[in-house]
């Protein structure tokens, strides 16, 4: 095993023990109810200097019906977790925010992994529509505030790897 897919994989770990899911469900404890996110990847956001500036576990949609569905009737728990869309290649991204109950930031990132725009503060629960600025292959969301919370901007790259 590369040190790099150790270390992606402690990171997955510490995140998902610091959230205290045992279950391997990551989002709301169960006396809050409501659906949570499967732990399917980790996403991490780097600095043009090749510095980490923020580690995600995210729940993987690349499936239609998966990317349709998207956070619809979820909220995420904090900066830690999201959600990564997968399409089959890069071509202009289009997200609204029908039956999504908190505000989002979506990062569009090109199939190399450069993010080419960031929708921050959506509007929850409404049909206005946030594309992406050119070719988007992955469309990473997160609570809003993340990209200003950990200063990601337009040409940081992404990478991410599956857990399972």
């Amino acid at each position: 095993m590369s040190g790099l897919h150790t270390a992606v994989i402690a990171a997955a770990m510490a995140v998902l023990m610091a959230l205290g899911t045992g279950s391997g469900a990551v989002g709301p404890t169960p006396a809050e109810a409501g659906p949570v996110l499967r732990p399917d990847g980790v996403v991490e956001m780097v600095k043009p200097d090749g510095s980490v500036a923020a580690t995600l576990v995210v729940e993987i949609a690349e499936s239609p019906e998966a990317r349709a569905r998207g956070l619809m009737g979820k909220a995420l728990p904090d900066y830690m977790a999201g959600m990564l869309f997968i399409f089959e290649a890069g071509q202009p991204q289009t997200f609204w925010m029908r039956n999504t109950p908190s505000s989002l930031d979506m990062l569009f990132v090109d199939g190399g992994g450069k993010v080419i725009n960031i929708a921050a503060y959506t509007t929850p629960m409404s049909d206005q529509l946030y594309s992406s600025a050119g070719p988007a292959k992955y469309v990473l969301e997160a609570k809003a505030g993340f990209a200003d919370r950990f200063g990601i901007r337009q040409g940081y790259t992404m990478r991410w790897k599956r857990l399972r």
